[in-house]
């Protein structure tokens, strides 16, 4: 028996707070710059994680023990960047590495699925362990696939909207803009906003358009791998659709990491630094790591609750009394399972909605934008047809 003995029932008696755990041993992981690196190299790879840890979940499950697993995982891998990372793991686990600590020291692994594997290995179910991330994992690509699927054709809107943009201020308006000035009238302020639109592209825009591009990857870089990318999700956070599918997919991953830390016999501190570590939403992180800090303390999760400000924005009323429920029923990981499957049908509706409720704004601004440009060029001319016609 590990350092955590599985007990399904995470409060002692009804209605009592937490009790804090044990202090473990922690893994000091790759420091910044390390994991930017091992990230870039692991680029691409994302999709064969959940097939990894499939392969060696049904492995360990045949008998197989670890280092054969490994071994056999690394000579099937067809992707060389793959190979190498699994050959990396075989080694650290060959001289005597737990396989917890030479998975998170790639830093490929989600610190959920260390804290899974490494109480696996502990508690002797690592097989179990593993089966149930690969389940989830496949849950969460096939999520992602569906809000990729979502996304395509606002995004084909956006680039077109933006390639014509351009095309219509780096070529055809300054066509237009001799005309302009040749019908001898009062330009009117849109017209002349799109007249100096149109010289700052043909004077500028060979540097400035790719300079835009540039700073554009720039800034996906270092909202990606730095606190800048709390500016993004906030900015994501007012998109009507996008929120709601946030909100949905993070109660969520709340309910399925937690609970099934919980049920694997986590303590229930270590199973929310785990959630809060593994969260990439900076507003649900900071709510996590706030819950986690009540907890330690010994406050029931109804406390909590109460007591951390904007708690409702972050978990809706009726997930909190569920929760609060479970905890005092003792059956607190078969409740947030439960959470995690309703709001996961929820999420999933809400990406298939996803490009109904966009569409509605993309049309708003490409007909904002067309407008403003035919009015501005449309009013000298009637103002010109207008006075000869006078």
């Amino acid at each position: 028996m590990g350092l955590f003995s599985k007990n399904k029932s995470q409060s002692g008696e009804a209605g009592t707070p937490f009790k804090s755990a044990k202090k473990v041993d922690h893994y000091k992981s790759p420091g910044f710059l390390k994991k930017i690196g091992l990230a870039m190299a692991h680029m691409g790879l994302g999709k064969f994680r959940s097939a990894f840890i499939q392969n060696l979940a049904m492995m360990l499950g045949a008998g197989l023990q670890v280092i054969g697993a490994l071994d056999t995982l690394e000579k099937e891998a067809q992707k060389k960047p793959m190979k190498k990372l699994i050959e990396k793991i075989h080694q650290d686990v060959e001289n005597g590495t737990a396989l917890w600590r030479a998975m998170d020291h790639q830093a490929f692994f989600t610190p959920y699925t260390i804290a899974l594997v490494r109480i696996g290995e502990e508690s002797g179910s690592l097989a179990e362990n593993l089966e149930n991330l690969a389940k989830q994992d496949e849950k969460d690509q096939a999520m992602k696939q569906k809000v990729k699927m979502a996304m395509i054709y606002p995004s084909i809107v956006i680039f077109l909207t933006v390639v014509i943009a351009l095309g219509l201020s780096w070529f055809i308006l300054p066509q237009l803009v001799g005309v302009l000035f040749a019908l001898n009238v009062e330009l009117p302020p849109t017209t002349r906003a799109v007249i100096a639109i149109s010289e700052f592209f043909t004077n500028h825009g060979i540097v400035v358009v790719p300079s835009t591009f540039g700073l554009m990857l720039v800034v996906g870089f270092f909202m990606k791998f730095t606190s800048l990318k709390i500016v993004g999700q906030w900015f994501s956070l007012q998109i009507p659709g996008v929120k709601s599918l946030i909100k949905h997919a993070s109660v969520a991953r709340f309910g399925i990491i937690l609970g099934s830390l919980l049920e694997a016999g986590v303590a229930p501190v270590e199973a929310l630094t785990s959630l809060a570590n593994v969260t990439s939403m900076w507003r649900y992180k900071k709510f996590y790591f706030q819950l986690t800090e009540h907890i330690k303390i010994g406050d029931s999760f109804a406390k909590s609750f109460s007591e951390i400000k904007n708690s409702k924005s972050i978990l809706p009323v009726s997930v909190q009394q569920i929760i609060v429920t479970g905890e005092q029923s003792g059956r607190l990981s078969d409740v947030l399972a439960k959470i995690s499957d309703i709001y996961q049908k929820k999420a999933e509706e809400t990406a298939q909605k996803l490009p109904i409720i966009l569409e509605p704004m993309l049309l708003i601004v490409i007909a904002g934008m067309v407008s403003f440009i035919a009015f501005s060029i449309i009013m000298p001319i009637y103002s010109v047809v207008g006075n000869l016609s006078g």
